[in-house]
């Protein structure tokens, strides 16, 4: 697909026609087909997927363009780690328009110190939808803990924490994004 801002972006669009949707934003370096088993979970549950690939490029501009032109009107934003985390936020902060929910993986608020104390943006506003960030290091956890006070909606975080199996995690994650999902 190509973006409102003219380039071209990876978008995979599945599962059930007329269910509620869900925007997965990539993290930078995975490709759509990675989230693959996650979208095929969330279509068992009656969601629709739509996964947009990562970009650096890649604005709340684009992806609001990207939903426009799938007809899509609102849905729950997930953001994956480093590209789609940050973006997911920053739509979920200025977006209450477009979006009911927000699921991060490893990212905190934009204003809260990441693992390396960089506050990537320091005038993002609060979040006030409600807000699951899951997390798999005692760094992100205490990122994710230190983000309840920009998040205004209800916060939940859930630790992915000790050996996990991959499909262990796939199931916990959609299983978060499926509760996530039922609480507009």
């Amino acid at each position: 697909m190509t973006t409102v801002d003219g380039f071209p972006i990876p978008v995979e669009v599945a599962g059930p026609q007329g269910s509620p949707v869900v925007v997965v934003l990539s993290a930078a370096q995975r490709t759509t087909a990675s989230y693959e088993a996650i979208c095929q979970r969330l279509h068992t549950a009656h969601l629709r997927t739509v996964v947009i690939g990562p970009d650096e490029r890649l604005g709340a501009k684009s992806v609001v363009g990207i939903m426009d032109a799938l007809d899509i009107q609102w849905g729950v934003v997930v953001g994956d780690r480093m590209g789609g985390g940050e973006l997911a936020w920053e739509l979920a902060a200025t977006r209450l328009d477009r979006f009911t929910g927000l699921v991060a993986i490893n990212r905190g608020h934009p204003r809260i110190p990441d693992h390396n104390g960089v506050v990537r943006d320091d005038h993002c506003p609060p979040v006030e939808i409600n807000t699951t960030v899951l997390t798999s290091n005692p760094t992100a956890l205490k990122v994710a803990q230190a983000s309840q006070q920009y998040v205004y909606g209800d916060l939940r975080v859930v630790e992915l924490s000790g050996r996990r199996s991959a499909a262990e995690t796939t199931a916990q994650l959609a299983g978060e994004i499926v509760l996530r999902s039922s609480t507009w």
